[in-house]
């Protein structure tokens, strides 16, 4: 069992024992799928957890890149399969509802410094999106990143609503391009790590 595992689990375990419910969002891609799995098997009401994700390709929750498919194959299994699991594709009104800050973020990163479906190019074409002082919202692109697809993702100000924010880092190619966005405003990343209004918790393997 990885720290990281046993970390979340407390805080979700804690937060419903103190507030009734508990909210956890969530990323696609590889990094986090050792956590879901590991998690799946951990004594908790589920029940009582608000789960849903950070970022979404606009597909149909069967295709191999949705990252809902993601989380219902390798998270919502063994002893979490009666989560509750909110859609950000179909429900993203009942998304903006869940009470925020969000207990727990967990976040990945692209080889390009993109973290949920904030890419690159939209530091130039949409830069309220990295905006602090923007409202906290979800957003829509056109077709972007690899795979290439119509996106849905909370902007920064809404990401950064959030008592704990974890980041996986899980190989070396992308702790560089980490190192590289502290101080390089081109990488999305920047605008996560040059920010003081919540911690965030870098977590490397």
């Amino acid at each position: 069992m990885t720290h990281l595992s046993e970390q979340i689990f407390d805080i979700l375990k804690l937060t419903i024992e103190e507030k009734g419910s508990a909210s956890f969002v969530v990323s696609g891609g590889s990094s986090p799928i050792k956590i879901f799995n590991e998690l799946s098997f951990m004594d908790l009401d589920w029940t009582k957890v608000n789960i849903t994700l950070v970022d979404d390709r606009f597909v149909d929750k069967s295709h191999d890149d949705s990252n809902e498919k993601l989380v219902i194959e390798n998270l919502m299994i063994n002893k979490a399969a009666n989560l509750n699991f909110i859609s950000l594709c179909n429900s993203p009104e009942k998304v903006l509802n869940i009470n925020r800050p969000f207990d727990i973020m967990l976040l990945g990163m692209g080889e390009d410094g993109h973290f949920a479906s904030l890419f690159p190019s939209l530091i130039k074409t949409n830069p309220d999106y990295f905006d602090l002082s923007s409202l906290p919202e979800i957003i829509y692109t056109e077709a972007l990143g690899s795979p290439c697809h119509k996106r849905v993702s909370m902007n920064l100000s809404m990401i950064l609503q959030s008592n704990k924010i974890f980041l996986l880092i899980p190989n070396k190619n992308k702790l560089d391009v980490y190192k590289e966005a502290k101080n390089n405003k081109k990488i999305p990343l920047y605008f996560l790590l040059n920010q003081i209004k919540t911690n965030i918790n870098i977590i490397t393997s």
